[in-house]
């Protein structure tokens, strides 16, 4: 916070130009020079907005809604001619300079202008290392890169791909800094890539403004973004199950028949999703029927769809803003398309799928009208949507947008609005969700957004990856810059998407990563007789060849063990801001080596995961932090800040457990086809033994309803350990809160890593509970919970 501001921040120089001096317009310092002003606001007492007017800068309209804070309501205290307050941040004009904090220790800027950008210069220090910028498959250290601001689609992407779906103009430096431009327009960053010294950003419309965040680690720098621009609220807890899901299911009873092979491996799934054969027989010209038009193929959608539900299984469709022309809604949708400069249906003509119009969402009319086919389906039983090709894929800067409803009167030409397509898309989504379904949580899955776009419940996957060794690679820095740049829920085709050789090594491998990502759903081209031409390869375990299917559905199997872990990093992330996966550097900020990592990465505080990114790999070299680490396969504790060398045949991925991590999970005994079957009456809770005291804990609601945090409708129950020279000391407690579903009693039993020896327990009454030891030789006690707090000593003998 601005409190403890020491570092180097900011120095802005504007030329050959002197600045006059300071004024106060209510809460907000204000600049002026002959070429413009510049503007200082503070929305946090760590978080400064700067905003720069040129006098002949025409179109400076702040088209973006990613920050829903108000500033501080405190004005700016002049502390002298060249001196002033704003929040806790010290402003001081000096030798045509404007510096931040006390020291002065400050980053070089200047505004530029050219024929097509407007921006900002920056000057990069010596070793300093910037990450963030949304979707990147390049390394995590950003510096050294020029890449486009422009939501970009690449089919069959590996590593290396720059320029992906979903851009983010918010980056972090190693400085303890960020930079948050809040502008959708189409626009660059220049990391050192053109000038070693100089970071730069372009843009070419909208205001020029960037927000300085300061802090002093990763997680209060990212905390404070979340605070401009909101978490992601809790998903349905069914998001946090596996998935069946190809590209695509050609008919109803090839979908049942796949149905009934997933059921009968006994591999649990939560959702089916329906690619866009649900609404045409082909691929290309169906954009925009938008409904079952196939009575043939999909004889009884809603029977279907019922069906499904009957066993706890939810049905998503997808849909895309393009409305083709032939098309069942074209005639009606016509209305609500995006124009041309002169206010004409824009009609493209070299697109993919076929001609036809793109819907103007930023219309209020357009986008009540697309809702009403959403709803249409959701009155069948449909549970949540999936919007592809939203960047949008085909976005000429010729077509023109009509932002009339949200305060503008002119046209706005794709190049300035592009970014927030996607953006505005699920938003419409969620709000039109919200009014029909006020109490229901929303699962959207699109590839492209803005910032911002999290808290409208966007779930995005990393777009149609290369069904190969690079493109698995690919997904670390991709999953890692994104989670780092404020999206929480980033994940991939977990598999592959596109082409590939069939090779069931690289299945299982990634699938055994996708385990510890924010969301597990295999997916691919898996077209066969659809189009012959395509590579085809299965992504449901069930039909992946023995031994690989084994291996795969057991990675599924343990996806649903570890749902008490994994859905309490979901209320972390929408209560706390916490990012559910990070890099090492995230929580380990003062270890260089970390800092250098990007082939592992944090699955809540708790997990360090090695994913195996090599084929026919046997041995992985595993770099493990400050502190001490169990080896989850096999319990051996070894002391961090060092590399180690770890066994990796095909059934195993190095994960590691931070020592005092107390984790929830469902019993090993316990099989569920999905989360309709989930209760934590039984838990199992996994103690890491370490000689300092530690507290896990367990989120627990009905899974489904949209306030349960604000209504307190839910429960957290604590688990601390107390170690001393001969004793553990346990206490569990919880916070109450009543729900649909909450178990009355729960049944708990401690699994002790890293404990060995003879000991004896007792309850808080002082009667001895038993101590037994489990197949893997870990010590085991089992405790009824009430509620009511509960202590466990745990004495050697």
């Amino acid at each position: 916070m601005f409190r403890r501001i020491i570092l180097p921040l900011l120095l802005l120089f504007v030329y050959s130009f002197a600045f006059s001096q300071f004024s106060i317009e209510k809460n907000t310092a204000c600049i002026k020079d002959v070429n413009g002003s510049w503007h200082f606001t503070a929305y946090a007492t760590n978080i400064v907005k700067v905003v720069y007017s040129p006098t002949a800068y025409l179109h400076n309209e702040l088209l973006s809604d990613a920050v829903i804070v108000q500033p501080l309501q405190q004005t700016p205290k002049k502390i002298d001619h060249q001196t002033i307050a704003l929040g806790n941040c010290i402003i001081t004009l000096q030798n045509d300079t404007i510096y931040l904090g006390k020291d002065k220790q400050c980053i070089l800027a200047g505004s530029f202008s050219n024929m097509e950008f407007s921006g900002f210069r920056f000057a990069l220090h010596n070793n300093e290392k910037i990450f963030g910028g949304g979707e990147r498959a390049i390394p995590l250290n950003r510096r050294g890169y020029r890449f486009n601001l422009y939501n970009n689609p690449w089919y069959g992407y590996s590593e290396g791909a720059d320029n992906l779906n979903y851009s983010v103009p918010f980056i972090t430096s190693s400085n303890k800094y960020a930079l948050f431009f809040d502008n959708p327009a189409k626009g660059y960053l220049d990391i050192g890539k053109t000038n070693p010294n100089l970071l730069e950003y372009g843009i070419c419309s909208g205001e020029l403004n960037f927000y300085i965040i300061t802090g002093n680690d990763y997680p209060e720098i990212l905390q404070s973004y979340f605070r401009l621009t909101s978490t992601q609220p809790l998903p349905p807890r069914w998001a946090m199950g596996n998935f069946m899901s190809r590209f695509g299911y050609t008919s109803q009873q090839q979908a049942k028949d796949i149905y009934t092979q997933m059921q009968a491996e006994k591999v649990p799934f939560d959702a089916v999703i329906f690619d866009l054969f649900w609404f045409g027989d082909s691929i290309k010209h169906t954009l925009g029927n938008l409904d079952w038009v196939n009575k043939t193929k999909w004889p009884n959608p809603q029977q279907m769809i019922a069906d499904l539900q009957k066993d706890g299984v939810k049905t998503i469709l997808v849909t895309e803003p393009f409305i083709l022309e032939g098309t069942k809604s074209y005639n009606s949708f016509k209305p609500f398309l995006a124009v041309d400069s002169m206010g004409k249906t824009f009609t493209l003509t070299d697109f993919y799928f076929g001609q036809g119009g793109l819907i103007d969402i930023f219309r209020t009319d357009a986008k009540n009208k697309f809702w009403t086919y959403y709803k249409k389906q959701m009155d069948i039983g449909v549970e949540g949507w999936w919007g592809d090709l939203g960047e949008p894929e085909k976005h000429p800067s010729t077509i023109y947008h009509n932002l009339q409803d949200l305060g503008y009167k002119r046209l706005f030409n794709a190049d300035e609005v592009h970014n927030i397509y996607g953006h505005n898309w699920t938003k419409m989504l969620y709000q039109q969700f919200a009014k029909d379904y006020p109490n229901k949580r929303l699962f959207s899955l699109n590839r492209s957004g803005f910032a911002g776009t999290q808290r409208y419940s966007i779930f995005p996957w990393s777009g149609d990856v290369s069904r190969s060794w690079s493109g698995f690679r690919a997904q670390l820095p991709i999953m890692l810059g994104m989670s780092m740049s404020g999206v929480p829920y980033i994940h991939a085709d977990a598999g592959g998407f596109a082409g590939g050789e069939g090779d069931k090594e690289l299945y299982v491998r990634w699938l055994q990563f996708a385990q510890y990502t924010p969301i597990f759903r295999p997916h691919g081209t898996a077209l066969f007789e659809a189009d012959p031409n395509a590579f085809s390869f299965p992504s449901e375990i069930a039909l992946i060849d023995t031994p690989y299917r084994k291996l795969a559905r057991e990675v599924a199997v343990q996806r649903y063990k570890m749902l008490p872990y994994n859905y309490t990093l979901t209320y972390n992330q929408a209560a706390k801001a916490e990012p559910l996966v990070s890099p090492l550097y995230y929580y380990y900020g003062t270890d260089t080596t970390a800092t250098n990592i990007g082939d592992e990465f944090m699955f809540g505080k708790n997990l360090l995961i090695a994913p195996v990114l090599e084929k026919a790999a046997t041995n992985k070299q595993v770099y493990l932090p400050k502190g001490a680490w169990y080896a989850l396969n096999n319990n051996s504790i070894i002391q961090g800040q060092q590399w180690i060398q770890q066994p990796v045949g095909l059934q195993q991925m190095p994960v590691f457990v931070k020592a005092g991590s107390i984790i929830p999970q469902l019993p090993d005994s316990l099989f569920i086809s999905n989360t309709n079957n989930y209760t934590t009456k039984n838990i199992y809770w996994h103690y890491y033994a370490s000689s300092e005291a530690s507290e896990g804990y367990m989120y627990d609601d009905d899974g489904s309803s949209k306030n349960a945090i604000k209504t307190g409708k839910y429960e957290i129950i604590s688990v601390k350990a107390i170690p001393q020279a001969k004793s553990v000391q346990f206490n569990f407690t919880s916070t109450g809160g009543n729900f649909n579903g909450k178990p009355a009693i729960r049944h708990f039993k401690m699994v002790l890593h890293g404990l060995t020896g003879k000991y004896n327990a007792y309850n808080h009454l002082g009667q001895k509970i038993m101590v037994t030891k489990d197949s893997d030789g870990n010590l085991t006690f089992n405790l009824t919970f009430t509620g009511n707090k509960a202590n466990v000593v745990l004495k050697a003998e």
